[in-house]
């Protein structure tokens, strides 16, 4: 049976058709297939997709399920292994919601067929179902014959998800010239376009179950410490650095005239505030939160890097995690952003309470930017509200921090 599609499906069914060139794509509901096609189902279902899994490969299907991160509750952890053995167990029938693709005689390569030759063995693949946002780009997991997962796939299907998968692949490249003792970061298998998509091969990690030790507000600080120290650039005057500079050049691609006027007046307020004020110059991942980090043996495992920069301050990704750990579980708004900005998961042993203040204040005027930019155009439409949020908690920040330094 022929089912209706939604704005989710609609984008799985398109990214299908694209990795799939040539051949018939529809949504169905039942499980018997003819001739020549082949399935992909959707786990749980397709009114609330989370991962679609290939059918027919009952270890493939199972291990899909078994990434974990440290963002999953131990409720969530439960039910991916319950899932996963169950798929095991070949209870795939049970699950109706498929897309199913229909191969014609002759066909051009689909996707398996060139990561086979990438990954020089023969693989099937399942694609996750994020969340839409501006940057959401088809993500793919690989299994080989015997339903290992060997490998993590990003598409970017779009200008601006193409040059964010460069960039990773670039970051990546960096990354993997060093030896690390307490992260784990996955290694750059290929970076190149095949028909008019970019595509980033990445090693898959190893998952433990486990989400580590510490609370879930509480960023772990050693392994971020280690990248830090490997990054540190030595310390300078905040005006004088070419992240400041950077960040004041930003408003020159703001369209808005508003939101540039009231970005260029909080960045103003910041420098003539603190402006000589020292800071240490390192790296940050630029997405450090719980849903891209796990733990095993001992290390921190860390994924998704195409934010990653360096000669920013030091600290900011002990900021971004406690912000946006709290904002997934209480929503982004004005009170939640404040109280997650001051609170004191976010700071340092080694960072004094003026120095932490400054930071978070630098961190809002990166992530003011980041999201001032990627808002614009019908693209970013769904990241509106957020920007106006991030740009309100700005311009209070710059305030306080800037009154609390006159007030010293």
């Amino acid at each position: 049976m022929t089912v209706t599609a939604n704005p989710t499906t609609d984008r799985l069914v398109s990214t299908v058709e694209r990795l799939w060139p040539g051949r018939s794509v529809e949504l169905v509901q039942g499980r018997r297939r003819t001739p020549r096609t082949q399935d992909l189902i959707f786990v749980p279902s397709r009114s609330a997709p989370r991962l679609l899994v290939p059918a027919g490969r009952p270890a493939a299907a199972a291990s899909g399920l078994r990434r974990f991160s440290r963002a999953l509750s131990a409720k969530e952890r439960a039910v991916r292994l319950i899932g996963s053995l169950a798929l095991r167990a070949r209870a795939e029938g049970l699950l109706a919601d498929r897309i199913r693709i229909t191969h014609p005689a002759v066909a051009r390569d689909s996707i398996e067929q060139h990561l086979s030759g990438i990954l020089d063995t023969e693989v099937v693949v399942g694609l996750g179902v994020g969340t839409l946002r501006a940057n959401q780009k088809p993500i793919l997991q690989v299994f080989d014959r015997r339903g290992r997962c060997v490998a993590y796939v990003k598409v970017g299907d779009s200008r601006l998800t193409a040059g964010l998968v460069r960039q990773e692949g670039a970051n990546l490249s960096e990354l993997g010239d060093h030896n690390w003792t307490l992260l784990e970061i996955p290694e750059l298998l290929h970076l190149g376009r095949w028909n008019d998509l970019e595509l980033l091969v990445i090693s898959a990690l190893d998952t433990a179950i486990r989400p580590g030790s510490g609370g879930l507000l509480q960023p772990p600080l050693a392994p971020l410490d280690e990248l830090y120290d490997r990054y540190d650039e030595g310390s300078a005057a905040l005006a004088t650095t070419a992240y400041w500079r950077d960040l004041r050049s930003t408003a020159d691609r703001i369209e808005d005239a508003g939101q540039r006027a009231a970005y260029d007046e909080a960045l103003e307020r910041i420098e003539r505030g603190r402006g000589d004020d020292v800071v240490r110059l390192t790296a940050w991942h630029g997405d450090f939160a719980p849903w891209n980090l796990g733990f095993r043996g001992g290390r921190l495992q860390l994924w998704d890097w195409e934010r990653f920069a360096t000669g920013v301050p030091a600290g900011l990704d002990r900021v971004h995690y406690v912000v946006h750990t709290s904002t997934r579980a209480a929503g982004f708004s004005d009170q939640v952003l404040d109280t997650a900005l001051t609170s004191p998961y976010a700071g340092h042993p080694a960072c004094p309470p003026a120095e932490q203040d400054l930071l978070a204040g630098l961190y809002l005027a990166s992530l003011a930017a980041r999201y001032l930019i990627g808002s614009q155009g019908a693209q970013g439409e769904v990241l509106r509200p957020t920007t106006r949020t991030v740009l309100d908690a700005l311009a209070r920040h710059s305030r306080r921090i800037t009154a609390a330094k006159g007030a010293r």
